[in-house]
């Protein structure tokens, strides 16, 4: 019941998150329900939705754990997963800190643009990486699954991987696209 669970929390985090981006593009009842801080209310909502699906994985890697023997010898497995835990929320730190809450958590859904859309940003961890957001969430949860050598954390990762993926490919990335094709034909 917890693997359906994770699957569920994961799946219905990137649903809540595109949904809540599009309404408030398309009505702007959030910013007037909240009003010019509205985009700050939406960030702590969003984390607190990351959150619950953290919750709910975290529920399944524990139940799950040690079914996956990490062929490491004693601290390795612990200090392997715990560096990488720390790259992939420092990528996500790195990630914020390049384009600040407002950009990071669907500001230009808000209306607060930038010169390009996320997908030309070129400082920070988008020298390197298309998406580090979701990179550095995957890799936390790997690490995650390693910790608890969990092989339905595994399969998790693998799938939080494609339901990004797919976000980004069919809802963010043409969403994104609309907004900045609208602003360009009001120049």
């Amino acid at each position: 019941m917890s693997f359906l669970a994770a699957l569920a929390a994961i799946v219905l985090h990137v649903v809540n998150y595109n949904v809540t981006a599009q309404i408030e593009y398309n009505t702007r009842i959030f910013t007037r329900l909240l009003g010019k801080h509205a985009i700050y209310y939406y960030a702590v909502y969003l984390v607190s939705s990351a959150a619950v699906r953290d919750h709910f994985i975290d529920q399944q890697l524990r139940a799950d754990s040690n079914t996956f023997p990490v062929p490491l010898i004693g601290w390795l497995p612990l200090l392997t997963s715990w560096t990488l835990f720390l790259f992939g929320i420092g990528l996500n730190l790195w990630t914020l800190y390049t384009l600040g809450i407002k950009g990071m958590y669907n500001g230009d859904s808000f209306g607060f643009l930038f010169d390009a859309p996320r997908c030309k940003v070129t400082t920070g961890p988008y020298q390197y990486l298309e998406d580090p957001q979701y990179v550095g969430t995957a890799i936390a949860m790997f690490a995650a699954a390693l910790y608890y050598q969990s092989v339905t954390g595994l399969y998790l990762t693998i799938f939080l991987m494609l339901v990004f993926y797919l976000s980004v490919k069919y809802v963010e990335g043409p969403h994104m696209h609309r907004i900045y094709s609208e602003k360009n034909k009001k120049k």
